[in-house]
């Protein structure tokens, strides 16, 4: 089952609409973003306290707003428990680093239980891997790396998250790796570039997070 989960930060309206959800969750003022696109979530989800109100006519999953867990983890805990195996997060990226990394962590727990995770800002995606939940694998189909726009274009950057990457292995793109070891603490990653060919970004444990221009998502397969 292939899920959205939607907040309010600016993102690409016209992606979002272009897919096709079997399930999409309007996270607190994720739900104006929902009205932006002219789309009607199946749920909204969280304690409403910056949209200012409780949504109608739709499932609503209320909490207070005094809690341990942000919206964007207790949307992404529904979607897991409603069956979703493919996650994508609209609406999170930028504003407030904080709320950004606090994403990535709920992307590294998505893929350490398996769901194929991806969050999309305006102009780049976000992939999130993790060896725990037998994903360890991003491969992109070959394209032309002229298609590009935007601020990543033609670069893609592989992070490691929460510490070390394990045989790290990368074919196809114009800095090749095999079998090393990428801790979080080094920037090595950093703006590896596409070719035109077929890529593999393969590792033998742990947790990566992988940045790339948004035209690029449809070659990728996780």
């Amino acid at each position: 089952m292939k899920v959205a989960l939607v907040g309010a930060i600016d993102f690409n309206l016209e992606h979002f609409k272009s897919m096709d959800f079997d399930l999409v969750l309007a996270v607190d003022a994720g739900w104006k973003s929902c009205e932006r696109a002219g789309v009607k979530p199946d749920i909204a989800i969280g304690d409403f306290d910056s949209l200012g109100f409780t949504p109608e006519g739709v499932e609503v999953i209320s909490f207070s707003s005094v809690k341990n867990e942000t919206d964007l983890e207790l949307a992404y805990l529904e979607a897991h428990r409603r069956g979703a195996q493919e996650l994508y997060l609209y609406g999170v990226l930028g504003a407030r680093l904080d709320h950004t990394l606090a994403t990535l962590q709920v992307m590294a727990a998505s893929a350490l239980k398996g769901l194929k995770t991806f969050a999309v800002a305006p102009d780049y995606a976000v992939a999130a891997l993790a060896s725990g939940g037998k994903l360890n694998t991003l491969a992109f189909d070959a394209f032309d790396p002229s298609l590009l726009t935007g601020s990543y274009a033609p670069h893609i950057s592989l992070m490691a998250f929460l510490g070390t990457v394990a045989g790290l292995s990368i074919e196809g793109l114009a800095y090749t790796l095999e079998n090393y070891d990428l801790d979080s603490t080094v920037s090595r990653g950093l703006s590896n570039e596409f070719t035109g060919s077929a890529a593999t970004i393969h590792f033998e444990d742990g947790v990566l997070i992988a940045l790339f221009p948004l035209e690029a998502l449809p070659f990728a397969r996780l």
